[in-house]
């Protein structure tokens, strides 16, 4: 098998590579993927970071092994690259599992009656984005929304947020404080059915939402009643990331909760995603084995806090150390998919604990994981 690596485009902020594998006799192309390289969210920080998306094998092709030629081929490009974290939606988790990559985020989906959110004043107060200067606005409150969600992607222009306010049935509308301060924005689109020979309103899907403060957040959804009279229902789209959504609700009983496991992501350098951390102000020291099949992330990493900021250095994988974990679990663990413990971290496969390693369960609290994109 030969692959070929061809450039699909580039800018400042982001690249896209179409990595394929051909057949050695034919010529034939037996299976690509789309890899890109952007910047995502990690505790305020941005890392570099690897996406992989389209993937796909010819059916006669499978089984050749050509998805595991192309990932590994990029693994091996990642200290060259500068990729801190690979992401990606699976097709199947058990199968990018077995290269290392583990379940971080997942998609939310609320969907309560109109009538629900009688408790929001209405708030007719936004404005469409339909010019250049309320998408950078957008872009601002986007900014200060995402700092502190792991995950979310830097946004740079125009491509964020359509400057054509009626194009694909979604609308993005933005709130500004009593100061003209730029808060919050909402991008919504209505479903509608064809009810005999006339077109009827039914659902009203929100998939973006951004807010700043609890006064932003009641501006949204105060906005949403605003389509009180024509529509059933409201549908929040992918809001794993917005927790305080479920803090300001009131009417549980009529709200349906639908979670899918979501983004998948694999650490390919652990040392700078161990500093990248944002640690606690007390002093704190752990010791943690990785275990990898990449020889540049596999051993022992030796991590010393004080005041939010840690010295680390990778030690001999014979090193002795607090805990150990393979890669997957190691991932889920420092991007706090769940809220861990000495007690119930053990059960995570591959998971082992020769002490309490509290300093470290202390490093990675629950942290809200997100993402709007689809790649």
């Amino acid at each position: 098998m030969e692959m070929k690596v061809t450039p699909l485009h580039a800018n400042g902020y982001e690249s896209a590579e179409q990595w394929a594998m051909f057949h050695d006799t034919t010529g034939e192309q037996m299976s690509s993927a789309v890899l890109t390289t952007a910047d995502s969210r990690y505790n305020g920080e941005f890392l570099s970071t690897l996406l992989i998306g389209g993937v796909a094998t010819h059916p006669e092709y499978r089984r050749y092994g050509c998805v595991r030629r192309i990932l590994e081929s990029a693994f091996e490009q990642a200290p060259e690259r500068g990729w801190v974290v690979s992401l990606l939606h699976p097709f199947s988790f058990a199968y990018y599992r077995k290269f290392g990559y583990e379940k971080v985020s997942d998609h939310r989906l609320l969907e309560f009656p109109m009538k629900a959110l009688d408790f929001a004043p209405r708030c007719p107060d936004l404005k469409l984005v339909d010019r250049p200067e309320r998408l950078a606005d957008a872009l601002k409150v986007y900014d200060a929304f995402a700092k502190n969600r792991n995950i979310m992607f830097r946004r740079f222009d125009a491509r964020c947020y359509s400057l054509n306010p009626r194009e694909e049935n979604r609308s993005t509308y933005i709130w500004y404080d009593s100061q003209g301060t730029p808060s919050s924005y909402v991008t919504v689109g209505v479903e509608k059915y064809m009810v005999v020979n006339h077109l009827e309103s039914v659902n009203l899907h929100v998939y973006e939402q951004a807010y700043t403060s609890p006064e932003s957040l009641m501006a949204i959804l105060g906005f949403l009643r605003m389509y009180e009279g024509e529509l059933d229902s409201v549908k929040i789209h992918n809001c794993a990331m917005c927790p305080e959504l479920d803090f300001v609700l009131r009417h549980y009983t009529h709200t349906h909760y639908l979670q899918v496991p979501d983004v998948m992501a694999r650490v390919l350098d652990v040392k700078a995603l161990l500093e990248a951390n944002r640690y606690p102000q007390e002093s704190g020291r752990f010791a943690i084995r990785v275990e990898d099949t990449l020889p540049f992330t596999a051993g022992v990493y030796q991590v010393e806090y004080e005041k939010g900021k840690a010295e680390v250095a990778r030690l001999s994988h014979e090193a002795s150390y607090d805990l150990s974990a393979p890669m997957p679990a190691f991932t889920q663990l420092v991007y706090g998919y769940e809220r861990y413990t000495p007690d119930n971290a053990v059960y995570l496969p591959g998971v082992q604990l020769k002490n309490s390693a509290e300093d470290f369960f202390a490093a990675f609290p629950k942290r809200d994981n997100g993402l709007f994109e689809h790649f």
